[in-house]
């Protein structure tokens, strides 16, 4: 009997010794890319990423922001959070956000040479963390960035209640995660960047169009407050603006211009 295969009894290829992350740790992965991967448009890619970086990994707080730099993105960017309170996301606001240790120089050095950082790395014992985050129950953080040089730059931050330290495990598993997330990030926010740029007579801000594009999506100013870090007399401002620059009078009107864009 004649053989169809050259080499019979093939095996998996076994892992090489030490390797860092196990069979859960890539099932993980494959969970948070199903999640992301046939994402229509950036907004609906925020949300699932936050979503499966929860579920997946089991972070409390995620917010994954974007801008064209990383002073961009951490400072003014536009994005979402999931699993903060509103309490909690006004009082960083008013009092903490110039002292948050991820927004800072270092923080970004760190994040361009090493794509992923704990909060050990930075800054564990800053009046910060002493006087926010742990009375908030935050116990540690992490944050991930991809930069897509001409599309822009997307950052995560994760925040982790149940452990003192994000563990060994789980920032290599990150770093891997970020490696493929890379293109689909890429193709997200250059497609995003387009289809602003189609509607450049519109003259919005980012952070108006932002605004627009979720009042457009049906979210209230609390909720659109709520994703974006700001205050909802911030958002009443940002959508008269959008509103005025549209030529629309109404949220229905702004909808259908937006569904066109």
């Amino acid at each position: 009997m004649s053989r169809a295969l050259a080499v019979s009894g093939r095996r998996p290829r076994t892992l090489p010794a030490g390797e860092t992350l196990s069979a859960e740790d890539y099932r993980r992965l494959i969970g948070v890319l199903e999640s992301v991967d046939h994402a229509d448009d950036l907004p609906e890619f925020r949300q699932a990423l936050a979503l499966a970086l929860q579920s997946w990994f089991g972070f409390t707080g995620v917010a994954v922001l974007h801008g064209d730099t990383f002073v961009d993105a951490v400072r003014a960017g536009c994005g979402i959070q999931a699993g903060y309170l509103p309490e909690f996301l006004d009082e960083y606001a008013a009092h903490w956000a110039t002292r948050d240790p991820f927004r800072s120089e270092p923080a970004a050095r760190l994040l361009a040479e090493q794509g992923v950082v704990r909060l050990a790395e930075l800054d564990s014992d800053s009046e910060f963390v002493r006087d926010f985050l742990r009375p908030h129950g935050i116990r540690d953080k992490a944050a991930l960035l991809v930069d897509g040089g001409a599309a822009g730059v997307l950052y995560v931050g994760m925040a982790a209640c149940d452990t003192d330290r994000v563990p060994d495990r789980d920032m290599a598993a990150l770093r891997a995660l970020r490696r493929h997330l890379t293109p689909l990030v890429i193709e997200q926010l250059g497609r995003d960047r387009e289809r602003r740029a189609a509607q450049s007579t519109w003259q919005l801000t980012p952070r108006e169009w932002e605004v627009a594009d979720l009042a457009a999506r049906g979210l209230t100013n609390r909720q659109i407050a709520q994703r974006l870090f700001i205050g909802v007399d911030t958002v009443k401002k940002h959508l008269s603006r959008a509103l005025a620059a549209t030529s629309c009078t109404s949220r229905t009107q702004l909808a259908v211009r937006f569904a066109a864009a």
